[in-house]
């Protein structure tokens, strides 16, 4: 069982919780950015060949 001394401060638990919140959010910024910069490079492409990629079903 845990004793209460070894539960951690509403403190500590209040920045936890503010970590993970932080992380999710930059995986979710650095997917958005990634997938902009993705797609930026890929209109620069077809503009250049004239050429457009079609993907899937189409």
């Amino acid at each position: 069982m845990i004793n209460d001394h070894d539960k951690p401060s509403a403190r500590r638990r209040g920045r936890a919780g503010i970590f993970v919140v932080a992380v999710i959010l930059a995986v979710i910024v650095l997917v958005f950015a990634g997938r902009n910069i993705w797609h930026a490079e890929k209109l620069d492409q077809e503009q250049e060949t004239g050429v457009k990629e079609h993907n899937g079903l189409s």
